[in-house]
C-alpha cells in the first residue's frame, strides 16, 4: 500500500482510527491507578467476581455476568476490568455519532461524538463500576428510540423496552428513566389528525411490559429467584426507610429542593445554550400543528430525561443526607445522569444547519433569562456550598478546578447564551466550537490530573495488598479490618479480595476488645491511628498498620507453603502439594512463633514412605520424646508432651530417608520419609 492510499484510508476512516487511539490513551491513563470509589468498587467486584450472582444486593446481573470474566486475570482483575470499561466506553461513540447524524452533517456528528468521549466522564473507565457499560447501553437505547414515532409498528416499541430492560440489568437506575420515556412515547405518537391516544397507550404499555419482562426473565436466568427483583435490597431499603410520617415527607421535600437547585445551577452553568434550545424547541413543537421533526424529538427527549433524573437524584440525595459522614446534602450526584450530556451537544449541533429558527426573539429572551441569571449566580458563588467531586460530578469538578479557567469558561457560557438570543446560530457556534472544546480540554486535564494522584497507594491499599500476599488464601476469610475511616477500610477489603473478610469502624484511638471478635475471625488488621492490641499474640507492626494473629490455636495444613502467625521457620520440609508436604532428609524441625503450652497433645495426620513404613519415628519437644509408627496411608496419631521450659520447637527424626529413585519408582532424588497432612496443637 503506497503513501497516497494510506492517506486516503486514514481520511475515510479517521473517526474509527481516532476512537482506537482514544481507547489506548484511556488504557495508559488508567494504568497504575489504585482504587478511588470505595465502597462501590468493592461492592461491584464482590458481586461480579467473588459471590454467587444470587447473593447480589444490587441487581446489576448482566454487568456481573460480563465482568465475571475478569476472574481469568487472577490478581490482575482490576486491569482487565479497565480494558472492558474502555472498550464499552469508546464503543459508545458510534451510537452518539449515529444519533447526531440524524440532525447534523457527518463532520459535526463526528465532532460531537469525539467531544463526548474525550470529556471528564471517561474517568469512570478507571473504576470497577458499571458506569462505562451503562453509558454504552444508554446510547444504544437512545439511538434506537429516536427513530421511533407513530409510523413504527408496535414491535419496534417492544424492542425498545427490551433494550431498556437490558440496561436495567446493568444498573437498575435505568428504570428511573421510565417516566421520561413514557412522556416521550406520547409526545412522538401525537398526530395532527385522528385518534392517537389509544395507540400511544398501547405502545407505552408494550414498552413498559417488555422492559420489566426482560429484566425479570434474564435476572431469573442469571440469578434464579433472587433475580426476580426490581431494585434489589440495597435500593429498596433506601426507599423503604423514607416511608415515615408527614414531617419526614416535608423534610424530604425541603432537602430535595435544595439539591435540585444545585443540580439546576450546575447544568445551566455548563450547558446554558443547549438547555435553552431544548426548552424553546420543545415548547414550539408541542404547540405546533406541524409534524414533529427529529431535532425536536431529540430536544424533547433530552429535556424530559434531565428533568426526570434531576428530580429523582434530588430526592435520593435528600433521603440519604447525613446518614453517614460522606452523605452531605451539598453532594451533587450528577453521575446518575451525566451519561445523557452528549444529547445536549447534539441539541446545539442540530441548530447549525438551520437557516432560520424563529423570528420571535422575545420568546428566546424569556427562555434564556432565568438560565442566564442561574449562570451569573453560579459564577458569583462558584457553586458554593455545593461540592464539586471527581466521583460524583467530574464535569463540574473539572470546570471549577482552577479559578481563572472557571471564570473564563463561565464568561464564554454566558456570552454564547446572550448571542443565541440575539442571533441563534452564532450563539450555537460559539458554544459548540469554542466553549465546549475549551471546557473538555481544561476539565478533562484537571480531572485526569486529580485521578492520577491515585497512582501512589495509601496505607489502606498497602495494608490490603500486604495482607493478601502475606497470608495463605485459606486465612484471608478470617481477617477483620478495623479503623476509623470507613471508605479507606473498603479499599483495604477490595485488595484483600475475599468475600468473607469484613470490616468494623471505630473512633480514633480505640483499643479493640478481643471478647467482641467474631468467632470466625483470627486476624485483626488494624489501620490508622487507633491503638494496637496489647496482647501476647503474634503481631506484624508495619508503617501505618498492624496485623495481629488473635488465636493461640496452632493448626498447620501442609497443603499450604507458609503459616503466618503460627510457624516462624521450618527445616526438612519439601514443597507443598495438593495432598500435603513430604519431609526430606534425616529430620524435620518446626519452629513456632509463640511458645508451645506446658502440656499439650499433637494431633498429626501423616503417612510413611517406602522403607519408613512401620518403623519408629521420634518426635522431640524440649527434653521430651515420643515414638510413633505410620503406615503408607494417611492416619492420625495423638502424641502427648510435657513442655515445662515452653520450647517453641518440634523435631521429628526420620528412621530411613529414602528417595523414589533408589526404589526404582521415579527419577525423584529427594530423601523422603514422612508425608505430612495436618498437625494440630491442643493444650491440656
Amino acid at each position: 500500500m503506497d503513501t497516497k492510499k494510506i492517506i486516503e484510508y486514514v481520511k475515510s476512516n479517521y473517526f474509527f482510527i481516532t476512537i482506537i487511539i482514544i481507547f489506548f490513551i484511556l488504557l495508559l491513563r488508567n494504568s497504575g491507578i489504585y482504587s478511588v470509589v470505595m465502597g462501590d468498587e468493592y461492592t461491584y467486584s464482590l458481586f461480579s467476581r467473588l459471590l454467587p450472582f444470587a447473593d447480589a444486593t444490587r441487581p446489576g446481573y448482566l454487568y456481573s455476568l460480563i465482568y465475571n470474566i475478569t476472574n481469568i486475570c487472577g490478581d490482575g482483575f482490576y486491569g482487565c476490568a479497565r480494558i472492558l470499561n474502555a472498550l464499552f466506553f469508546v464503543g459508545t461513540a458510534p451510537f452518539i455519532y449515529l444519533t447526531a447524524k440524524k440532525v447534523c452533517s457527518n463532520n459535526i456528528s463526528v465532532f460531537v461524538a469525539l467531544l463526548s468521549i474525550l470529556g471528564p466522564i471517561n474517568n469512570y473507565t478507571a473504576y470497577f463500576m458499571p458506569e462505562a457499560l451503562y453509558f454504552f447501553s444508554f446510547w444504544v437505547f437512545t439511538w434506537f428510540i429516536i427513530k421511533l414515532d407513530n409510523l413504527f409498528i408496535t414491535k419496534s416499541w417492544c424492542i425498545g423496552g427490551i433494550i431498556l430492560g437490558l440496561s436495567a440489568l446493568i444498573k437498575p437506575h435505568a428504570l428511573f428513566l421510565l417516566p421520561a420515556i413514557i412522556v416521550y412515547i406520547f409526545y412522538v405518537n401525537k398526530k395532527k389528525d385522528g385518534i392517537w391516544v389509544l395507540q400511544a397507550v398501547k405502545n407505552t404499555g408494550l414498552f413498559v411490559a417488555f422492559a420489566f419482562f426482560t429484566k425479570l426473565l434474564i435476572g431469573y436466568l442469571i440469578a434464579g429467584k433472587s433475580g426476580l427483583t426490581i431494585l434489589g435490597s440495597d435500593y429498596s431499603s433506601i426507599a423503604g426507610s423514607n416511608i415515615s410520617n408527614l414531617q419526614r415527607y416535608l423534610e424530604l421535600i425541603k432537602l430535595s429542593i435544595i439539591s435540585i437547585g444545585g443540580h439546576t445551577l450546575a447544568i445551566c452553568l455548563m450547558f446554558g445554550v443547549p438547555i435553552s434550545i431544548a426548552i424553546y424547541t420543545s415548547f414550539n413543537s408541542i404547540f405546533s400543528k406541524e409534524k414533529i421533526k427529529t431535532d425536536q424529538k431529540i430536544s424533547f427527549l433530552t429535556l424530559v430525561i434531565l428533568i426526570n433524573l434531576v428530580l429523582v437524584v434530588g430526592l435520593f440525595t435528600a433521603s440519604v443526607a447525613n446518614t453517614d459522614p460522606s452523605q452531605l446534602m451539598t453532594r451533587l450526584h450528577m453521575r446518575y445522569y451525566d451519561f445523557a450530556f452528549p444529547l445536549l451537544l447534539i441539541v446545539v449541533a442540530s441548530q447549525l444547519s438551520f437557516k432560520s429558527i424563529s423570528d420571535k426573539l422575545h420568546w428566546r429572551f424569556l427562555t434564556a433569562l432565568p438560565i442566564g441569571v442561574a449562570i451569573l449566580y453560579a459564577t458569583y458563588t462558584k457553586m458554593v456550598p455545593f461540592v464539586p467531586s471527581l466521583i460524583d460530578n467530574p464535569e463540574l469538578r473539572g470546570f471549577t478546578f482552577n479559578s481563572a479557567i472557571f471564570y473564563i469558561l463561565s464568561g464564554i457560557s454566558f456570552i454564547s447564551l446572550v448571542l443565541w438570543v440575539h442571533k441563534f446560530q452564532l450563539g450555537a457556534k460559539i458554544f459548540i466550537y469554542i466553549f465546549m472544546p475549551l471546557t473538555v480540554l481544561f476539565s478533562t486535564f484537571f480531572v485526569n490530573q486529580e485521578l492520577r494522584q491515585r497512582i501512589t497507594p495509601d496505607v489502606f491499599e498497602k495494608a490490603g495488598i500486604f495482607t493478601r500476599q502475606y497470608l495463605p488464601s485459606t486465612e484471608l476469610s478470617k481477617v477483620l479490618v478495623v479503623g476509623s475511616d470507613t471508605a479507606g477500610l473498603f479499599r483495604t477489603l477490595f485488595y484483600i479480595d475475599n468475600p468473607q473478610a469484613s470490616l468494623e469502624t471505630f473512633p480514633s484511638g480505640f483499643t479493640y476488645d478481643l471478647q467482641s471478635l467474631p468467632t470466625d475471625k483470627e486476624w485483626i488488621l488494624n489501620i490508622g491511628d487507633s491503638s494496637s492490641l496489647n496482647s501476647e499474640f503474634y503481631q506484624l507492626q508495619m508503617n501505618g498498620f498492624t496485623l495481629t494473629h488473635t488465636t493461640s490455636s496452632s493448626i498447620i495444613d501442609f497443603r499450604e507453603s507458609s503459616w503466618p502467625g503460627v510457624i516462624s521457620s521450618t527445616q526438612g520440609l519439601s514443597f507443598a502439594e495438593t495432598w500435603g508436604t513430604w519431609s526430606f532428609g534425616n529430620n524435620v524441625t518446626i519452629n513456632f512463633s509463640a511458645p508451645l503450652p506446658e502440656k499439650f497433645t499433637i494431633h498429626l495426620v501423616a503417612s510413611a514412605f517406602g522403607l519408613n513404613i512401620g518403623k519408629d519415628f521420634v518426635a522431640h519437644v524440649g527434653d521430651n520424646s515420643v515414638k510413633f509408627k505410620l503406615t503408607a496411608l494417611p492416619e492420625e496419631k495423638v502424641l502427648e508432651f510435657n513442655n515445662p521450659k515452653k520450647s517453641k520447637m518440634i523435631r521429628i527424626d526420620i528412621p530411613s530417608p529414602t528417595s523414589p529413585k533408589e526404589l526404582g519408582l521415579s527419577s525423584d532424588e529427594r530423601k523422603l520419609g514422612i508425608g505430612f497432612g495436618e498437625l494440630k496443637i491442643t493444650p491440656l
